[in-house]
């Protein structure tokens, strides 16, 4: 089991015209330098902020906040509402969706996706684990790069920087679901000790991570590990003929 952070997205239509949401981001974000956003689109997909019915932008310091979305034709109308990163970007992303569908019903919350990660104990091992991510579906210009970093101890401040970062892998790009193999991590995984893994998206003008657009974390132990024994490989998945078995 883990402890995952995620940005938060809650919403409700208040009447025939309007729709609240609120929004919480992950502690010590800056949404200023995320680029961070609120839109609503008519129709099921979310699109760019410029084809947008309405755009609200998030300040820094602004960890948390409502808005109002209001000019709708609740129960005529399908709209989807965002949270975004990079706005007005190519790599803009949506991170958060709330679905205000015809059928939905006065004062009760919308379905929600967001963005998350996470690592179970089978899918952890001496020097490698297996991360499951999942994101929103959304058009984009250019792949804004999904990656995940591993650090040890609890989540904290200093992960916006990237201090003390143990190791990292990429995703595919435009997948927004799916798992991410993360291998010869070094020193390896050591048992009862408390790691954390973050959910990133965006390189900086240096093509490294830009760990200023953290999405999701996921904080865990390691009470058990898998030791691989087997052909060497790419990944323990690709290996021929590999055993896995739980350390003692």
């Amino acid at each position: 089991m883990c402890t995952q952070g995620v940005i938060q997205l809650i919403g409700k239509p208040v009447n025939e015209k309007q729709a609240a949401v609120s929004f919480n981001l992950l502690p010590g974000s800056d949404p200023g330098a995320m680029g961070c956003f609120l839109s609503i689109w008519e129709g099921t997909r979310a699109l760019s902020t410029a084809e947008a019915l309405q755009t609200r932008k998030i300040i820094s310091g602004e960890l948390f906040g409502e808005h109002l979305f209001d000019a709708l034709s609740v129960g005529k109308k399908n709209y989807i509402i965002g949270l975004g990163i990079d706005k007005g970007k190519e790599t803009e992303t949506i991170v958060a969706t709330l679905s205000l569908s015809v059928s939905a019903i006065l004062n009760q919350s919308l379905p929600a996706v967001c963005s998350n990660i996470s690592v179970n104990a089978d899918n952890i091992g001496t020097d490698f684990l297996i991360a499951h991510f999942a994101s929103p579906c959304c058009n984009q210009i250019k792949a804004n790069k999904k990656w995940i970093a591993l650090f040890q101890g609890e989540f904290n401040p200093d992960l916006y920087d990237g201090t003390n970062m143990i190791a990292t892998s990429k995703a595919a790009p435009y997948q927004y679901s799916g798992s991410i193999i993360m291998k010869n991590i070094p020193k390896g995984l050591v048992r009862f000790e408390t790691y954390t893994l973050i959910f990133g998206q965006g390189l900086d003008k240096f093509g490294n991570l830009d760990y200023t657009k953290l999405i999701s974390s996921c904080t865990f132990i390691v009470w058990r590990s898998k030791i691989y024994i087997g052909a060497s490989a790419t990944s323990p998945l690709l290996a021929a003929s590999p055993i896995l078995l739980n350390a003692i």
